[in-house]
């Protein structure tokens, strides 16, 4: 009995599919959080909250390095590549373990298709529902990461005083056309009453 155990053991940590397959369901934190609300009294919250989100999915991660969350000196060049990074997320995670159908069961090769077909489809589903809840979760790390909320009230400040700087510029202009049409008025009056 032991020795169907370890054989066992052997075969699946000897195949790296199969390997894989294990991995992608191995116990672990894979809760991704779905609200978050920022304190104005503890600005490292977000990143306490979400820098163990991504350090643990990043495991799953094809492309390597994985780049990390950061801190809130992280400039802003960098917290754009990471959200550029984990918005084309792909993940090497293989759900076929959680497939419903064991096809060494079937008796003939149209159940077998049949049941491949089933599988197929259900691991499928399962990939794309994971990804639709990372997706999420960067969704909402992306709009309450103070950095960017930062960079877009810097972004707002600067174009409300481009506006201002313009408008004063228009007013300016619109003032010295006034006076010169004055003072073009004042010198014809001159010239009409000397004459």
């Amino acid at each position: 009995e032991e020795f169907k155990l370890l054989s066992a053991a052997w075969e699946l940590l000897g195949s790296e599919e199969k390997r894989r397959q294990y991995d992608s369901l191995d116990y672990f934190n894979d809760a991704l959080p779905t609200a978050f609300r920022p304190r104005a009294d503890d600005p490292g919250r977000f990143f306490r909250v979400f820098g163990p989100v991504f350090a643990r999915q990043a495991k799953f991660s094809v492309a390597r390095p994985v780049p990390s969350v950061g801190d809130d000196e992280t400039p802003l060049e960098e917290v754009q590549r990471f959200y550029a990074f984990w918005t084309r997320f792909r993940s090497w995670r293989d759900f076929s373990l959680l497939a419903e159908y064991d096809t060494a069961e079937a008796e003939d090769r149209e159940e077998r298709r049949w049941m491949q077909r089933q599988n197929k489809n259900e691991v499928e589903r399962l990939k794309r529902s994971e990804m639709r809840r990372l997706m999420s979760a960067v969704e909402l790390a992306q709009e309450n990461d103070p950095r960017l909320h930062r960079a877009r009230e810097e972004r707002a400040a600067e174009r409300e005083l481009q506006r201002r700087r313009k408008e004063e510029a228009l007013a300016a202009e619109k003032r010295a056309k006034a006076e010169a049409a004055e003072q073009a008025r004042a010198a014809e009056a001159a010239a009409a009453a000397a004459a």
